[in-house]
């Protein structure tokens, strides 16, 4: 059996406004949410190295495992066991995605969505773009591929992408 981790973090850069908005939407003015982003990292064995899979920097790309730990504070990562077919299908997923562009336009429509929470309704991201991405889509999008699920990736912020992963019983294999 194979795996792949599931992983939320923060920046240690002290200056990110965009974060900082991303946490005090998931937590409150008093309590900010320990994390901002969401990713999936895999370990290439041809390489010998562990890979980043995100929506970062107006893209979606790879980063090395060195250089996105020497980026980000980790707060919470989950094992998710798949099999090895299983496994090079999300790889192939993702590098065939590498270059999309960030889903800036469904970061605002997440602001609709969130607000729309606080009256209890649930709604779509207006915003969603098929061709476009934010980290917390496309982590839910690959665990709706290894799970059989649909999970509404559209209007599912990290907060939502980690709290799945601790009701379904994944394995934490980092917590901060």
């Amino acid at each position: 059996m194979d795996s792949i981790v599931v992983g939320f973090s923060r920046p240690k850069a002290w200056f990110e406004p965009f974060s900082w908005l991303i946490r005090i939407a998931e937590g409150n003015p008093i309590k900010w949410c320990p994390y901002s982003h969401a990713y999936i990292r895999y370990y290439n064995s041809y390489a010998d190295r562990w890979e980043i899979f995100q929506a970062s920097g107006m893209k979606v790309n790879l980063i090395g495992s060195t250089m996105f730990d020497a980026a980000e504070n980790i707060y919470a990562e989950f094992e998710v066991p798949i099999t090895a077919a299983t496994k090079q299908l999300v790889v192939q997923g993702a590098v065939d995605k590498v270059g999309s562009p960030y889903g800036v336009g469904q970061i605002f429509g997440f602001g609709w969505v969130m607000f729309m929470r606080l009256f209890g309704k649930s709604v779509k991201n207006p915003f969603y773009s098929a061709s476009s991405f934010v980290c917390s889509e496309l982590t839910a999008d690959i665990l709706n591929e290894i799970n059989g699920t649909t999970l509404d990736s559209s209007t599912m912020s990290p907060k939502d992408v980690c709290e799945y992963m601790l009701a379904k019983g994944y394995k934490t294999t980092t917590q901060g």
